[in-house]
């Protein structure tokens, strides 16, 4: 998934850059990213790894919060999900998003909200939506993730055995003692980046 700092909305030159898909009827092809400050992307090897863990995607439901340029959201479409919502407060990043959907002919598939996380989630729990998988993906080290989790409890669009996918920083594990109602499934390292997977009781 993709990161920026919501704070930090300075003037860029626009530079573009791209990942590969990892697996599904899209794997081999090319998502466009936007190269901002502050951003920082999944890597393949990492993104390929989750998708591993979570297995089988088909008929699944996925909610895809900070979303940036939709490496989660489009992995996941390839690899079979029946729908994703894809959250992303950045208009610049929101552009890219929506022109990668388009570019990969899932349209039909996708919805996309440019709005805040902290709106979103109440939004879409007004509307009764639910979710099979939830990934999570914001800043490290700014007090999101448990900020998210705290809003997604407040906020039940998951159901039981709904899989909440978070991308951490090391620094940031403690925080998961907060998160009452699930089970932690896994939690790996990749340097720096931790994946933490969690199943709503």
């Amino acid at each position: 998934m993709n990161h920026y700092d919501v704070n930090s909305r300075r003037s860029f030159k626009r530079k573009f850059s791209s990942l590969r898909i990892t697996g599904g009827f899209l794997k081999g092809r090319n998502i466009v990213l936007l190269q901002k400050s502050g951003v920082r992307y999944t890597s393949a090897k990492v993104r390929e790894a989750i998708f591993n863990i979570l297995g089988d995607m088909k008929e699944k439901r996925v909610l895809d919060l900070y979303a940036g340029s939709g490496s989660f959201t489009i992995e996941a479409l390839s690899r079979g999900a029946m729908t994703a919502t894809s959250v992303e407060f950045d208009r610049d990043m929101a552009e890219i998003l929506k022109k990668n959907i388009i570019a990969l002919n899932l349209k039909n598939s996708c919805h996309i909200l440019t709005m805040d996380v902290a709106f979103a989630v109440p939004f879409l729990a007004k509307r009764a939506f639910s979710y099979d998988i939830i990934f999570m993906d914001p800043p490290y080290d700014k007090g999101y993730v448990g900020e998210s989790m705290s809003l997604l409890m407040a906020n039940r669009i998951y159901h039981t055995g709904s899989v909440i996918v978070i991308e951490h920083s090391k620094r940031e594990t403690p925080v998961f003692a907060e998160a009452k109602g699930f089970y932690r499934m896994d939690t790996k390292g990749y340097g720096d980046t931790f994946i933490t997977l969690f199943q709503a009781d």
